[in-house]
């Protein structure tokens, strides 16, 4: 496996993904062949970048101290 594919057939979590250093992270993985998932608070910012990402990517709203929140994604994950 070459280091520019070294995510492909995996799915990564981001957390404060919508701008930054998240950001930056989640166009990498998706550059190196896998899907990313981006969480944060920032909806518009999130779905945006998402979309600019393409469909290795996708987002949802997350707060991370939110029990309820972590239900949803865990149950978007599996379905």
């Amino acid at each position: 496996m070459t280091r520019d594919k070294r995510f492909e057939g995996k799915t990564v979590l981001i957390t404060g993904g919508a701008r930054g250093q998240g950001a930056a992270e989640a166009v990498q993985i998706a550059t190196e062949g896998g899907r990313v998932v981006i969480g944060d608070l920032l909806d518009e910012q999130g779905e945006q970048l998402a979309a600019t990402i393409g469909e290795k990517a996708s987002y949802v709203h997350l707060d991370v101290t939110s029990e309820q929140d972590w239900r949803s994604l865990i149950r978007c994950l599996e379905g």
